[in-house]
């Protein structure tokens, strides 16, 4: 398993060390959990999906980890080896790389990463973020409002949906971005800590860290997500060729995934113990950032409009380059043939 480096001043504080989620469990879901009830049965002499899962290090990766944990990748006779990371934008990199098959990533970074020899094909959209999913803490008595970051230090986490957000942030609010400090960061350690030390000003704290940033003096919240007017989408993707050698197994993936959905939104706690046992977060802060995600596998023209539309005001304001038609890049068979309700794609 890859694990991120994380700096070791906080490493205790946000609890995103020690990650031990590779290992396989048989463990079932809850009794009488609609999870369990509503698998496929699979029959024993089909051939295992055998498929490297990349996933990030944070909430959004709850599904694959309660399919793991909770045994509905082997009731679907899937052998998923799971790698974990900072970022989803890293799982799409180790995916192109060829070091995992999958990968799981907010719409700016899918957005950033197309490009003709690109052969992830996106599945389908897997979250949404909450409003109050991420605040904007600042340390700062001289930031008020959003006028008061020119000249101020900010915690920016690059190549992400979070450098995605702080540019909408400005331009909603009419500041020049590029008057403002931008203080470029690998992982939430490294903003705790640059945040702590006074070396930043102000960074968007998930809602599974806010515990930790209200014990920082001075820390003060400015606000949730609503001040961008922008909520990010999560989506997963697919190495094209896999989906070509095994559709029958990513149909099984995609099964094991929306039934891991179900668990999730049905079994809060136990996700967050499985939230615990595989990356050492805090149990309450687990929970935090459950409900700070709409957990759903679907795929709508919505999603797909979102992505397009980060795409081009991205290229517009040269924060990415390469302009495309984001149906060059999607593959809607596998889901519509797993589960055809969730596909209202139009265009």
């Amino acid at each position: 398993m890859k694990i991120s480096i994380l700096r070791p001043l906080l490493l205790t504080l946000v609890a995103v060390a020690g990650i031990t989620g590779c290992s396989r469990s048989n463990k079932a879901p809850a009794n009488g959990g609609s999870a369990a009830a509503s698998v496929s049965a699979v029959s024993a002499a089909e051939s295992p999906f055998v498929i490297r899962v990349g996933v990030d290090s944070h909430p959004f990766s709850f599904q694959f980890r309660v399919a793991k944990q909770a045994g509905l990748f082997d009731q679907y006779n899937i052998n998923a080896d799971i790698s974990t990371f900072s970022y989803g934008i890293d799982t799409i990199n180790a995916a192109i790389l060829g070091e995992t098959d999958s990968a799981e990533a907010m719409d700016f970074a899918v957005a950033s990463r197309f490009s003709e020899s690109n052969k992830l094909r996106v599945l389908a959209a897997i979250t949404t973020a909450n409003p109050d999913g991420s605040h904007l803490y600042v340390r700062n008595n001289d930031i008020r409002s959003p006028v008061d970051f020119v000249g101020k230090k900010i915690g920016v986490q690059k190549a992400t949906a979070n450098e995605y957000t702080w540019a909408r942030f400005f331009e909603k609010h009419g500041v020049d971005k590029n008057k403002v400090n931008y203080v470029y960061l690998s992982s939430n350690a490294e903003l705790m800590a640059a945040y702590q030390a006074n070396e930043i000003d102000a960074f968007w704290v998930s809602a599974d860290l806010e515990k930790a940033v209200n014990e920082i003096p001075a820390s003060r919240n400015l606000g949730n997500l609503d001040l961008t007017g922008y909520l990010q989408r999560g989506f997963l993707l697919l190495d094209a060729d896999i989906i070509a050698r095994n559709p029958a197994g990513v149909e099984r993936f995609l099964k094991a995934l929306d039934d891991a959905t179900t668990f999730i939104k049905e079994h809060p706690e136990e996700t967050a113990q499985i939230a615990y046992d595989d990356l050492k977060l805090p149990v309450d802060a687990a929970l935090k950032g459950i409900l700070a995600q709409n957990y759903e596998l679907r795929l709508s023209q919505e999603d797909l409009d979102q992505i397009t539309s980060v795409a081009n005001w991205s290229i517009d304001n040269g924060l990415i380059k390469n302009r495309y038609n984001i149906r060059d890049f999607v593959d809607l068979t596998p889901l519509r043939n797993a589960l055809p309700e969730r596909v209202t794609v139009t265009n």
